[in-house]
């Protein structure tokens, strides 16, 4: 199974190649705590959480991870606009499925305001993967002796 990291590094080269005109990174903190040094903007992926379904025959859980795109879009001298740039994202992200997950599917959008020239989105999506119990090893059989005779 894919660990949570590999997950979010393929939806972070998904949101790269979808708009390269961004900086893509990972920032799990604040967005009024990033430095926006980008003339256009940034798109910071954050994992938000999971949810957990019922333990399946002892072994592995349905596991929906939860994650948010903080898009911070610089008016000064964006080039691309707010919807454009929100557009690329959502396609980018809808239908994707990173490694050993379900196509993702999009929660919600919200403009959460405007401050010193910065237009701030929050764009929310999840997919389902499994978590999968550590498997005790099994006892091995070991070899104590070898003999050329043959036992009946």
């Amino acid at each position: 199974m894919a660990s949570t990291s590999q997950i979010v590094d393929a939806l972070l080269a998904r949101l790269r190649g979808a708009a390269p005109q961004l900086t893509v990174e990972y920032f799990a903190g604040a967005e009024d705590d990033y430095p926006l040094a980008h003339p256009q903007g940034v798109a910071l992926l954050c994992m938000r959480g999971s949810q957990f379904g019922p333990l399946h025959d002892g072994y592995g859980q349905l596991r929906t991870l939860q994650l948010t795109i903080t898009v911070l879009l610089n008016q000064r001298d964006a080039g691309m606009g707010d919807c454009d740039a929100l557009d690329a994202i959502r396609r980018a992200c809808l239908g994707f499925a990173p490694p050993d997950c379900q196509p993702a599917w999009l929660l919600s959008e919200n403009f959460l305001g405007y401050r010193d020239g910065v237009a701030r989105y929050a764009i929310a999506l999840a997919t389902d993967t499994l978590q999968v119990a550590e498997a005790d090893p099994e006892p091995l059989t070991v070899l104590n002796a070898v003999s050329n005779e043959e036992q009946p």
